[in-house]
């Protein structure tokens, strides 16, 4: 169980400092309005006042958004407005000709669910959130395993005292649940609104909403369990203070 968490752990971190690294200049907003502005290098800068330019965009699978669309050349920036539904890094090449020169510039842009990229700071709350919470994991764990499991019984397995703290322990493998299903709805969410594409956070999302639903379907049973033991010791106690024996069920 550990492991895993620390395997998640990692990945987020993987994946949140490879996303720190981006140019803030070209991460924009998925399904929303930008414009790029950028200068194409021409040999000939006077001679620019002439300058055309064409703009082609590429999905992350190679296929085109535009292809050869004019774009608004000013003082030797080519200005192109556009958006895109479609997550991750988009290739753009400019291409800007005159009667003498011609220039050409490449690079990439990023659509995100925010439109933002993260920063240091915001990388800082995100992995101090989640080690917290791994803590608060590993220390009820840990209180788990110190807790009775059963009643005291004799050798015989008759029931001597019952323990009330047993019912302590479907109580904090719950809170445990919780701690677990809130990690990933936290990954699941990091990956989905930062991650160049969809493909992982959705695939982490799909975990969440599996694990969610579980759990509101276990839910009624997990009350039901707890208050039935409560209730079964309640009249246990009872019997042994009539004397009755009792045994221990497994």
């Amino acid at each position: 169980m550990k492991t895993q968490h620390y395997a998640l752990l990692f990945l987020t971190f993987i994946c949140i400092l490879t996303l720190v690294s981006a140019d803030e200049s070209f991460v924009f907003k998925q399904g929303q309005n930008f414009t790029i502005d950028v200068a194409v290098s021409n040999n000939n800068l006077s001679e620019c006042l002439a300058c055309t330019c064409k703009v082609s965009i590429f999905y992350p699978n190679g296929t085109a958004l535009v292809r050869n669309d004019d774009g608004t050349m000013v003082d030797g920036y080519c200005q192109y407005t556009t958006s895109s539904e479609v997550l991750g890094n988009h290739g753009v090449e400019i291409l800007s000709t005159n009667t003498v020169d011609h220039g050409r510039a490449t690079f990439e842009v990023v659509i995100t669910y925010t439109g933002d990229k993260l920063t240091l700071q915001t990388v800082a709350v995100y992995i101090f959130s989640i080690i917290v919470l791994l803590i608060f994991f590993g220390l009820i764990l840990l209180l788990i395993t110190r807790l009775p499991s059963k009643d005291a019984t004799d050798e015989n397995g008759v029931i001597l005292q019952i323990s009330n703290l047993k019912h302590l322990r479907p109580v904090l493998w719950g809170i445990s649940w919780g701690i677990i299903l809130g990690l990933m709805y936290i990954v699941a969410n990091i990956t989905i609104a930062y991650l160049p594409t969809a493909m992982i956070g959705n695939l982490f999302w799909a975990f969440f909403v599996i694990m969610f639903w579980t759990t509101m379907v276990a839910l009624p049973l997990w009350f039901a369990w707890i208050f039935t033991g409560i209730f079964r010791d309640k009249e246990f106690k009872r019997m042994i203070e009539r004397g009755v024996d009792i045994k221990s069920t497994p």
